[in-house]
């Protein structure tokens, strides 16, 4: 499939892109973004938003970026990799590299909010444009500009607001109300002026809108809402009932036939390599091209940040012990965990807890991955015989099935809403996550579960629904524990880290598979968490190199 082009000499934001994403607020001479005039016809409107998507595929396809959702209960890294496992024992620190360098989720963030001004600041000086043009492109950069202070907003809390390419050597941050308040401003824009479809190439292909479109602005309003009823802001029944109200304008759109937006049949072709660029349960995402970057597996729209080492991966993300156990068996839990893996050195396939490891003495578990455009994953093969280390995964930011869920959620919370459809939507992604979607009869939830009920099991779900998918970015397992302020709770069990039997879970899982074990498992986590819990561990520190220039920087 074609995709957004990246070249961007029509508009020229060359020294944005040539420069490295550290740094955000350090103004170099030689660096300078074009000036606001070279909007000087259409095809300037067409490059500036090409550059806006290169500089958000920048910030979501290294796996830096996403370091921070391992604070999370359903993953984790090894130990040997102090650059993530810091984020998964909550004590990231000011230099650590996942938020500072080239692949830094600081650092490249706040490149897409410099390219989102620029749009913002200089299209309207575009001559022969409507003013309809003007307002798709500023809707387009408002759009992720509010995106992606809404990550920045959730990892390191008060920010600066930054509304133009100027920079201010006394700039100071704003509160986290200040920060919600600028970002839902930019949302509600790009919900007014964004389509509801896009229907030519290069915003549509195969049908699909391959940009932000009001459908995603109405589904992150959504999760915002969610959000700021939670903690710290807790907002409490009112945002509770503001965000069921907007998740279901999104669900009313699906099924009057405004939105295409349709659950899959079955949980694993979300996934799979066939649908991975004709997937209609994405609302929001970014598609990659397997050459996007410079093509040195630095770069990741790739599969193997999250595989084993002894089959040829990273070993970057690893899943929890104890939330795969707890994880209700079925399709969904078979296509998002691999039960075993190829052993390079070994050659031979074993299961996840194989004790036969590279970097400790505990084994590691995979998580789901993908090869490339030819061969789905074949976890009984070694990802490096299948594989070149790139494939051409479309990020999926904001799922179908997440509306479903973070409406029935909020219907739960807030009293208020359809709570018979809540219920209905909650057994509809339940359905399918068990292999019965063509039984209408099987009802997993029953109708007469309280209110609170409902939104416990549509928080639960939610946290299956997208488990370890550490690149849906707006609402990861890390993001709904965190908005119900239950990091403490995941913290203070990682401290005790008690032993998990786990073959007698996994046999049950595998009966075909009993000739691979011999006796009982019992595991810990392998990172250790150390000290007592603070707040201030759901925050990041700023990075020093940003604080050391601008003194007003803290929170």
């Amino acid at each position: 499939m074609k995709t957004i082009n990246h070249k961007i000499a029509a508009i020229c934001l060359s020294a944005l892109l040539a420069s490295s994403c550290s740094d955000f607020l350090k103004e170099d001479p030689k660096g300078q973004m074009t000036n606001l005039e070279s909007f000087t016809e259409k095809s300037d409107l067409e490059g500036s938003i090409n550059a806006l998507y290169y500089q958000v595929k920048m910030a979501s396809g290294y796996i830096g970026v996403y370091a921070p959702v391992l604070m999370g209960d359903d993953m984790t890294s090894i130990v040997s990799k102090t650059n993530f496992t810091d984020w998964d024992q909550f004590i990231s620190n000011d230099g650590n590299p996942m938020m500072t360098n080239s692949v830094g989720s600081w650092s490249c963030m706040w490149n897409v909010v410099k390219a989102a001004n620029y749009i913002i600041n200089g299209v309207a000086n575009t001559p022969d444009v409507s003013e309809d043009d003007i307002n798709f492109a500023i809707a387009e950069a408002r759009f992720w500009r509010a995106y992606f202070y809404f990550w920045m907003v959730r990892c390191w809390g008060p920010l600066p607001i930054i509304e133009n390419s100027e920079i201010n050597p006394n700039i100071s941050a704003s509160t986290e109300e200040k920060v919600y308040d600028f970002l839902i401003q930019d949302l509600k824009f790009a919900e007014e002026n964004l389509p509801e479809q896009f229907t030519t190439e290069p915003w549509s292909i195969n049908g699909l809108n391959i940009i932000a479109s009001k459908g995603a602005a109405q589904a992150t309003l959504a999760q915002v809402y969610l959000t700021m009823a939670g903690w710290p802001l807790n907002k409490g029944t009112e945002y509770y009932a503001m965000a069921a109200g907007k998740a279901k304008e999104v669900i009313d759109a699906v099924e009057n036939g405004t939105y295409y937006y349709r659950l899959f049949d079955e949980y694993r072709k979300i996934y799979s390599r066939k649908y991975n660029k004709n997937n209609t349960e994405i609302i929001l995402g970014v598609y990659f091209t397997k050459d996007f970057g410079g093509g040195d597996g630095s770069q990741a729209a790739r599969g193997l940040a999250e595989i084993p080492e002894e089959t040829g991966g990273f070993s970057d993300m690893r899943a929890e012990i104890k939330f795969w156990k707890d994880f209700p068996a079925g399709p969904r839990k078979k296509a998002i965990f691999g039960d075993v893996y190829y052993h390079n050195q070994d050659q031979k396939v074993v299961p996840w807890f194989y004790d036969n490891v590279t970097n400790c003495n505990n084994p590691y578990y995979v998580m789901y991955a993908f090869a490339n455009d030819e061969v789905e994953y074949d976890q009984t093969k070694s990802y490096s015989a299948q594989a070149d280390g790139w494939s051409e995964q479309t990020a999926a930011f904001i799922r179908l099935s997440q509306v479903y869920l973070w409406y029935a959620e909020a219907v739960g919370r807030s009293g208020q809403g359809d709570k018979v459809k809540a219920i209905e939507l909650l057994n509809t992604v339940r359905r399918r996550a068990d292999g019965k979607w063509d039984d209408p009869s099987y009802n997993f939830y029953s109708s007469g579960m309280s209110n609170d009920e409902l939104a416990e099991a549509a928080y639960n779900e939610h946290g299956w629904e997208i488990a370890g998918y550490y690149r849906g970015n707006v609402a990861t397992r890390y993001h709904d524990l965190r908005r119900m302020n239950r990091l403490k709770e995941h913290f203070e069990y990682r401290l005790q880290n008690p032993e998990i039997e786990v073959t007698e879970q996994w046999l049950k899982e595998n009966p075909d598979k009993q000739e691979m074990v011999t006796g009982p498992v019992y595991l810990k986590e392998r990172v250790a968490m150390t000290g007592t819990w603070d707040d201030s561990r759901m925050y990041a520190p700023y990075p020093s190199v940003d604080t050391s220039l601008f003194p007003n920087l803290k929170r």
